[in-house]
């Protein structure tokens, strides 16, 4: 059986053509022009092609001026209509709200509309939050927008609720609103 497999092969490669030195020489030279070609496709992209990565946080990108990040809520202007939370399909905005006494000075927005109840609670769960901004398009004072602020990552999920009626987010007011 082994003598017919060695007949097979034989047969297969053609051993009647000897190798002479200039098909040695020409298998060489084939080899180094291939080698040559191929490398100089990988160098071409490897060394050629601007790097894809930024150097973050040293860089940051600039991110376009619709994108939809971090909510905001100016509270000062929020009239509590309880309009973002009845449209918002993930249920993530908590607002707490009770009517104005008569006697309390009038107040207003910066585009006019009067402040008729007393915010007393804005909570936004940014974890549940799907970003799909259907909150900030029903917001009649434009006082809920998305920022460009894309940088609020926590260690837990309670640290992602975020009471827009607290101090220290109040004072997100200068950084965040443009």
């Amino acid at each position: 059986m082994s003598s017919k497999i060695t007949a097979e092969l034989t047969s297969a490669y053609d051993v009647s053509e000897q190798l002479t030195i200039g098909k040695w020489f020409r298998n060489i030279w084939t080899t180094i022009t291939t080698v040559t070609k191929g490398m100089g496709i990988t160098f071409k992209y490897v060394y050629g092609v601007k790097p894809v990565t930024i150097e973050y946080p040293e860089v940051r990108e600039e991110l376009p001026a619709n994108s939809r990040s971090r909510l905001f809520n100016d509270a000062e202007n929020c009239i509590s209509c309880y309009q973002c939370a009845t449209a918002c399909p993930v249920d993530c905005i908590y607002i707490t709200a009770v009517r104005r006494d008569k006697e309390a000075p009038a107040l207003k927005t910066k585009d006019g509309t009067p402040i008729k109840l007393d915010l007393m609670q804005y909570t936004i769960d940014t974890a549940l939050c799907c970003y799909c901004g259907l909150c900030t398009t029903v917001c009649p004072t434009e006082c809920l927008t998305h920022t460009t602020d894309y940088e609020f990552a926590q260690y837990t999920l309670d640290e992602m609720k975020y009471d827009y009626l607290a101090p220290d987010i109040r004072s997100w007011r200068d950084r965040i609103v443009k």
